[in-house]
């Protein structure tokens, strides 16, 4: 279990449980979950030069989610615009 007062073990625990989690269900909410904390803690770290390899983890991380979304649990990918047409 991730250490009330360390958040960057609370994203990474999540997101590591999400790595190896069979269940859709299950996986689906560990997915948002390790989203939202992704999203807490870059809110910490916003105004900090502090820690700039766990930003990077954390792109990684969410990078791999959209993998596990678009992959595992079957949601649309993203599309990307073509600038030119526009």
């Amino acid at each position: 279990m991730a250490l009330v007062n360390d958040p960057k073990s609370s994203w990474q625990e999540l997101y590591l449980a999400a790595l190896v989690e069979p269940d859709q269900n299950k996986l689906t909410e560990l997915v948002l979950a390790v989203e939202y904390a992704i999203f807490l803690r870059a809110q910490e770290l916003a105004n900090s030069y502090a820690d700039n390899q766990e930003r990077i983890e954390m792109d990684r991380a969410a990078e791999k989610l959209l993998i596990i979304k678009t992959e595992k649990l079957g949601w649309p990918g993203i599309k990307h615009r073509n600038l030119d047409r526009d």
